[in-house]
């Protein structure tokens, strides 16, 4: 299969565009199954590709391109990637990512005598009136009408470790420079959607943001122009690939909003060339607490 740039993918037609995607799924590992065509559109960029699935999870086909990345303003609360020119290659990419920490177990999996601790705090949990109950980095209630959910923290000490497990054979995490690229989805603004934090815009963690909106999802979290959703929540970093290891992208872990810096700068994390300054202090289960990923498969 040719290996399409955006501009060339544009030109192709719906039929040339199909054919492409039939003779891609050969080439993918087990298990994947092509789905459909689907036009993405947003922030100015747009899109008509394909969509697999694999696993219960879709993934859409982004062609490569020779872009722009990085910014060069330097702030005060932030660290932006540098300026420069990367060539992507073209990437099948799961649409939405996943926590790395925390997966959910159904509650027959708890052991009577293992996990005494955890069921003990269940039916704690059934009794009380909260939604939610986490036991930092252990477990994690979460309440929707009388069904219960439960989630277990990652017991992984390394990447390394992690990877082994959540990345299998034929796929990987995508790098920084494709990560920008797929987040920003083409364009040179400090956000995806423009330069700064609109005062309408609905936040998640900001009470009253967006009131003429309420019923409205978060936009932050609706699919870019690639198709792509991204969680668009400080509280949140995704785990990518850099040359000198991992790093975690689109938040600081919610350290500006807790520093009661305000929506600007609270939401300056989630800025396509954020890096956070202080990722470096955090240990690997640290880390993970905040982490949700995606896997890609370099074509």
């Amino acid at each position: 299969m040719e290996a399409w740039n955006r501009a060339a993918w544009g030109q192709l037609t719906i039929e040339e565009k199909q054919s492409a995607m039939q003779e891609l799924l050969e080439r993918l590992p087990a298990g994947f199954k092509w789905l459909r065509l689907e036009r993405f559109e947003r922030y100015g960029q747009s899109i008509e590709t394909g969509v697999f699935i694999h696993e219960g999870s879709e993934y859409v086909y982004v062609p490569g391109d020779t872009v722009t990345l990085g910014r060069s303003e330097i702030h005060m609360y932030a660290k932006m990637s540098p300026v420069r020119e990367a060539v992507i290659g073209a990437l099948l990419v799961q649409r939405s990512p996943i926590s790395a920490g925390w997966y959910e177990c159904p509650l027959e999996r708890l052991d009577p005598e293992e996990d005494e601790d955890v069921l003990e705090a269940i039916e704690e949990f059934r009794q009380g009136p909260h939604n939610s109950h986490e036991f930092s980095q252990y477990f994690r209630l979460e309440r929707d009408g009388e069904e219960i959910t439960v989630f277990l923290f990652d017991d992984s000490e390394t990447f390394e470790e992690w990877c082994d497990t959540e990345v299998p054979e034929g796929f990987a995490l995508p790098t920084e420079d494709e990560w920008e690229y797929l987040y920003g989805a083409g364009t040179r603004t400090l956000f995806p959607w423009g330069d700064e934090i609109d005062a309408s815009m609905r936040l998640r963690h900001v009470p009253g943001s967006g009131e003429a909106n309420a019923e409205a999802p978060y936009p932050l979290e609706l699919p870019n122009g690639f198709g792509l959703c991204f969680p668009g929540d400080p509280y949140k970093k995704e785990l990518v690939l850099t040359p000198d290891g991992i790093t975690g992208k689109g938040g600081d872990g919610g350290c500006n909003l807790h520093g009661g810096h305000g929506p600007a700068l609270g939401y300056l994390p989630t800025a396509t060339a954020f890096r956070d300054p202080y990722e470096s202090e955090l240990a690997w289960e640290d880390l993970l607490d905040c982490l949700v990923y995606r896997r890609v498969v370099r074509l």
